[in-house]
């Protein structure tokens, strides 16, 4: 279960933010891929060529760098969402196609591309075939946020029927069903408000509001992502103005915190689902924030305070320990 969103400052730099929530860690950690690193297409076998430089969140398996979410150094950013129930992939490649793994269509869509036009133009050429990276990792089932520096973004998902792209109005994703249905759905919502109600009058009795909230009397508070589609749209269309760079990052982590898993209110398989990490990527400036369940503090690596013109990947410590400030 995940959920993600975009996010514009007063001065028009966007901001994307996600929560990624599982039961286990899958040995993720902070990386970068510079401009010259290679990578192998495990559905044809040729060797890939990172176009433009990369840095998000992902796991190296026998030597594969497999991304949760990522940035581009021009400020694209593309995030995996579980879809899992609707995600349907290819069994064989398609002739005449790009054929590629569902596990790199984050890294094909952040290396090739600047902008939401690029991806649409490019989309009609791919085709996602479900060729696992080994054989103790099943393909993930997916489907995808993308968004620019602009704001613009879409919704992509392979089902049965088709590969939809759906351009994204309300700025937010979640997990399955499919995004048209999601927007559908926001439809029974349309009566909450921020503000809160006024006094009213039943025959002679009068009816006031006790307690502050009371506006959004009937918002979904479960864990389900439907439910978390419709709160984190809620906030969005609400926040307040952003007015600088700093408070977008926390405002970006309060609107994640509002949508987040926490052990033991979700068990699976007898596993404890919770917010693995938290993410904020800032993409004018490269720098991907983030915080994991067992580290609450903000943490930051700047893409561009590395060689981006290397061909070596570049990981960062997944930080894992509470780190506290006392102040006496």
């Amino acid at each position: 279960m995940c959920t993600s969103f975009n996010i514009q400052s007063e001065e028009k730099h966007n901001f994307f933010g996600r929560n990624l929530d599982l039961a286990y860690n899958v040995n993720e950690c902070p990386l970068i891929l510079p401009r010259n690193y290679q990578l192998e297409d495990k559905v044809t076998g040729n060797m890939l060529k990172t176009k433009k430089a990369i840095i998000g969140m992902g796991t190296v398996i026998d030597g594969h760098p497999s991304m949760v979410d990522a940035m581009n150094e021009k400020g694209l950013v593309c995030a995996g969402l579980n879809f899992e129930g609707f995600a349907h992939f290819e069994e064989k490649p398609v002739p005449g196609k790009i054929n590629i793994a569902p596990y790199d269509f984050i890294y094909w869509v952040v290396s090739n591309h600047e902008t939401i036009d690029e991806v649409k133009g490019a989309l009609s050429n791919i085709e996602l075939v479900n060729v696992p990276l080994n054989e103790k990792t099943p393909v993930p089932t997916l489907h995808w946020m993308i968004t620019d520096k602009t704001g613009q973004s879409i919704v992509v998902e392979k089902t049965k029927d088709k590969l939809a792209v759906y351009d994204n109005p309300v700025g937010v994703m979640t997990n399955q069903p499919t995004f048209d249905w999601h927007l559908m759905n926001l439809n029974r919502y349309l009566y909450i408000t921020p503000h809160q109600p006024k006094e009213t009058k039943w025959s002679d009795q009068v009816l006031k509001i006790h307690g502050v909230g009371a506006g959004t009397l009937g918002m979904p508070g479960d864990s389900h992502s439907i439910s978390r589609f419709v709160r984190i749209a809620y906030a969005r269309a609400h926040m307040p103005v952003i007015k600088d760079d700093i408070t977008a990052v926390t405002q970006c982590f309060h609107m994640l915190d509002y949508v987040k898993m926490v052990k033991g209110g979700v068990i699976t398989d007898g596993m404890e689902e919770k917010t693995t990490y938290s993410a904020c990527m800032d993409q004018e400036k490269g720098i991907y924030y983030y915080k994991t369940y067992g580290n609450n503090r903000i943490n930051a690596v700047d893409m561009n305070k590395e060689d981006l013109d290397g061909d070596e990947l570049i990981s960062f410590s997944y930080l894992t320990k509470q780190d506290i400030h006392y102040q006496n």
